[in-house]
């Protein structure tokens, strides 16, 4: 039974027990590298503007949990001086469906590798990048692949020219379809429209492995930005060794999703014939100083239920893996 209709899924026996099946893999796998599970309660709080599923509790309006990253970091914010290093979580999320065929209860397996030092940040990258190469095979997909963007090759440039937040917005989202006309239309007379128009081209020049950021340090923002670029470098050096069968590592610089949270590097995963990514995630450094905590952060989402449509749909790209 495909897992999008309806909004609300009830899993039969070959879902449910795939779903069961899948996060016991997914969870001994963060267990065996020291992600120790935490759950947050599926009641949160604070009621979030958007696409939570809100209710009252008594005269109290509340929210179905609607993001583990946002939920985790409240709890570990509070209850914490030092940050746990690393955590791992599995469990439903709500969110309201902004596509028809999407799931409003969506099924989540991740982690969070935190820290208080910066200059952990290299290794931290490395080791969640790292764990996502290895989740395809953990789960039985035999293709894959995973691509590396970077937040910061656009957001470092928009703050620099102080763009506003909805405009900021409205410049990642016409990067983000590949459309440089959107963009100039975004900017309008914006003074900086010829600097900012300059370097989206540069990023959305697709230039194969890493020549796109050789690329940059003739660009407008080439000393902004030499410290990002090199540290993208030395993580897509890093990965390389690593990859495993079966997987393609990708460098997309002009995949600026989620900008206003991610904060440098991005990992997406995706595989041939699903219609959206399966796993997602990246650098997210402004979270828990937003909290009250001066902690660096980065981790990834596996989701569950495109991946069971996957199966659904195309069995043939899964392998039988031992219970």
């Amino acid at each position: 039974m495909a897992t999008h209709t309806p909004h609300f899924p009830d899993l039969l026996f070959t879902g449910a027990a795939r779903l069961r099946r899948w996060e016991g893999r997914l969870m001994g796998l963060l267990a065996d590298a020291d992600y120790a599970e935490l759950r947050s309660s599926l009641v949160m709080r604070e009621p979030h503007a958007d696409a939570s599923l809100r209710f009252f509790d008594g005269d109290q309006l509340v929210a179905l949990r609607w993001d583990y990253t946002t939920a985790l970091a409240r709890m570990l914010a509070t209850r914490f001086a030092e940050p746990p290093p690393r955590v791992s979580y599995a469990g439903p999320v709500f969110r309201r469906a902004s596509q028809t065929w999407e799931p409003v209860e969506r099924f989540e397996v991740g982690c969070e590798r935190i820290h208080a030092d910066g200059t952990l940040r290299d290794a931290a990258d490395v080791e969640v990048a790292r764990l996502l190469m290895a989740v395809p095979a953990t789960l039985g997909l035999r293709a894959a692949m995973l691509q590396v963007g970077s937040a910061a090759l656009l957001r470092r440039p928009l703050e620099a020219e102080r763009l506003p937040p909805d405009l900021a917005q409205a410049v990642a989202e016409a990067l983000s379809r590949r459309a440089l006309h959107r963009v100039q239309a975004s900017l309008g007379g914006h003074p900086a429209v010829g600097r900012l128009l300059a370097h989206c081209e540069l990023l959305l020049a697709g230039l194969e492995g890493t020549e796109g950021l050789k690329a940059l340090e003739s660009g407008p923002y080439a000393a902004l930005l030499a410290e990002e670029c090199e540290h993208l470098q030395k993580t897509l050096a890093a990965l390389a060794p690593m990859v495993p069968s079966g997987l393609a590592l990708r460098l997309d610089l002009a995949d600026v999703q989620g900008l206003a949270f991610y904060t440098g590097p991005t990992l997406r995963l995706y595989a041939p014939g699903a219609r959206q990514e399966l796993a997602a995630g990246g650098r997210y450094d402004g979270l828990y100083p937003d909290l009250g905590k001066p902690w660096h952060a980065a981790g990834f989402c596996v989701r569950l239920a495109p991946l069971l449509d996957l199966a659904d749909a195309r069995p043939d790209l899964f392998q039988e893996l031992n219970p």
